[in-house]
């Protein structure tokens, strides 16, 4: 009779059939068919003696199969055993599938008993664990009781205290971000600079124009509460929600600053906005830095295109800054550009700097190279300086002493 390999069939294997169909699996073309198969054995196996399955995972993912092949096989595992499963994971070698199989573990034991969950965490070894396994059992201890839960987080010592705190904070804030906000300014202050990051970083992604409203104190929706004092923590929050912004949606945060409420913080934004936009499409943030009114503003967004752009994308790069027509956007261009590329090529840096038109720019940026490439080649710097027409004399001397 022709064996039958389908997940039906495998889930009603022995341990003897598990293990000569694993055999017979090695010999199989590695590939899609293969994997799948050899992922539902391991669940069967599992089922029926976890901890052997959860070793054979393991090995596999030592040696490239899949991590998602283990933390299936845990998690039916901790579903029957949570402390031993837990133990075991606690032990492994490797501190990534470590770390991994912690969170597995405890995430799925806090889903049955949050309680048990967390009562066992002290005594989990290394100490590294512990802080993993704390923040995968909170969010589900917390349950809706947030509020509770962050008291229960407080009581927990040093550490583990603060992981723990930023997991909660963390799913409150995804459900309900006033309500975490409402909660943590009303906490003592050493409590509220601890945690106010977390609640700006994860509030303004989620929705950005309440979270710098309510920052900058403005917010007159009355489902947002109390609002923040001015002071500090204030200014924590929103310069930690405006950087997450930045660093999630720089066009949405560039839309923000351009508004009325934001314009007050443009010009000294705008070089990370730009910069960060540069990183996902350069020439998109190219076009909104010459789009600016300004000159300072454009002067200050198109220095930080072609210095963030010359880290990715050196040639391409260069090639933009010298399509720019304004002689002042394109040497401040140039001088961001060398200064990204001088500190592992300065040659270039150096040669690029001579097409600078400002002589002050041009000088200070060709010595700032210069300076670099004598570091580790100076005989080749040592020609540079001699030929070039962009130093005077007396510079090229003291360059030389």
């Amino acid at each position: 009779m022709e064996t039958k390999w389908d997940e039906k069939t495998i889930r009603t294997l022995s341990l003897a059939e598990i293990r000569s169909r694993l055999a017979e699996l090695g010999t199989w073309t590695p590939g899609p068919l293969a994997d799948q198969t050899e992922r539902w054995l391991v669940q069967r196996w599992a089922a029926l003696e976890p901890q052997a399955a959860c070793q054979y995972a393991y090995t596999a993912a030592l040696q490239g199969a899949d991590e998602s092949m283990l933390m299936e096989a845990l998690a039916l595992w901790t579903k029957a055993s949570p402390a031993a499963a837990a133990r075991w994971a606690g032990n492994l070698g490797s501190p990534s599938l470590r770390d991994l199989s912690i969170r597995t573990v405890y995430s799925t034991w806090a889903k049955i008993d949050s309680a048990a969950a967390a009562q066992s965490i002290s005594s989990l070894r290394p100490a590294s664990a512990r802080g993993i396994a704390s923040a995968a059992t909170a969010p589900p201890h917390a349950g809706k009781n947030f509020a509770t839960a962050m008291q229960w987080a407080r009581a927990l010592p040093g550490p583990l205290r603060e992981k723990t705190l930023d997991a909660i904070l963390g799913e409150w804030t995804r459900r309900d971000p006033p309500g975490a906000a409402g909660w943590l300014i009303q906490q003592p202050g050493d409590i509220q600079w601890a945690l106010i990051s977390k609640l700006a970083a994860d509030w303004v992604r989620k929705d950005p124009a309440s979270a710098l409203s309510w920052g900058l104190g403005q917010s007159t929706e009355v489902t947002l509460g109390s609002k923040l004092a001015v002071g500090p923590v204030q200014r924590k929050f929103f310069e930690s929600a405006l950087g997450a912004l930045i660093g999630a949606d720089p066009q949405g945060a560039a839309n923000w600053l351009a508004s009325p409420v934001g314009e007050p913080f443009f010009a000294t934004r705008i070089g990370s906005v730009a910069g960060r936009w540069t990183s996902m499409d350069p020439l998109e943030a190219a076009t909104w830095s010459l789009s600016l009114p300004k000159e300072s503003d454009r002067n200050s967004a198109i220095g930080a295109v072609a210095g963030t752009w010359a880290r990715t994308d050196p040639q391409a790069a260069g090639q933009w800054i010298r399509t720019l027509a304004d002689p002042k956007l394109r040497d401040n261009a140039l001088s961001a550009y060398c200064g990204s590329i001088s500190p592992y090529d300065a040659g270039t840096a150096a040669q690029v700097a001579v097409e600078i038109t400002s002589p002050s720019k041009r000088n200070s940026t060709v010595i700032s190279a210069v300076k670099r490439w004598m570091q580790y080649d100076p005989a080749a710097a040592r020609e540079f300086i001699l030929g070039t027409p962009a130093l005077d004399q007396a510079t090229k001397e003291n360059l030389l002493r």
